[in-house]
């Protein structure tokens, strides 16, 4: 059993969730400043609106001010979950509650913009560590054709783990992967 922090309780992130817990996954999911409403509303009764559907009962669900305890119970895994625009965020609230290298898995979608040239979220992710003098993270992308929608109802679908450390990415597909919910390999 892992602790799996999931920050961003959107679509995916909420949806994520479904894997982690059905490998019996310690699972906690922690909005964003944004997401107040949405938080609020999850904690009534595990409805997620946008998903037309409910996330399992034994999620447990924060608000954002919540989210430096979430760090300080030591998570083995930090899935981020947020849209590209907010991985500034979710990096100054990592670094600022920092306590070691993390093993963030990253749901994100998308590129960055550094010094006028594209580069992948996970290389922004550590060059925001770096600047603060922090350490490269372990990242693992997860991508692929899975529709939110279609992960949270189980419908079988498959994604794509990568991490230049095939063994990190191999231990990875072990506490996500389900009949519904299949997964590949890649550096």
């Amino acid at each position: 059993m892992k602790k799996i922090l999931i920050i961003g309780a959107g679509a995916m992130g909420s949806a994520f969730t479904l894997p982690c817990i059905d490998n019996n996954n310690y699972v906690s999911i922690v909005g964003t400043h944004l997401e107040k409403k949405a938080i609020k509303n999850l904690k009534k009764n595990f409805y997620h609106k946008t998903l037309k559907s409910f996330l399992p009962r034994k999620v447990k669900i924060y608000d954002y001010k919540n989210l430096k305890n979430e760090l300080k119970n030591k998570p083995d895994y930090v899935v981020v979950a947020v849209s590209s625009k907010g991985i500034d965020w979710v990096c100054k609230e990592l670094i600022s509650n920092y306590y070691k290298k993390l093993s963030i898995i990253l749901l994100t979608k998308g590129l960055a913009i550094h010094k006028n040239k594209l580069i992948t979220i996970s290389k922004k992710i550590n060059l925001l560590f770096k600047k603060n003098g922090l350490p490269n993270q372990d990242i693992t992308s997860i991508k692929g054709p899975c529709l939110a929608s279609g992960l949270i109802n189980k419908i079988r679908t498959s994604t794509v783990i990568a991490n230049k450390n095939i063994v990190r990415a191999t231990k990875i597909k072990k506490i996500i992967s389900t009949k519904y919910y299949k997964a590949e390999i890649s550096k």
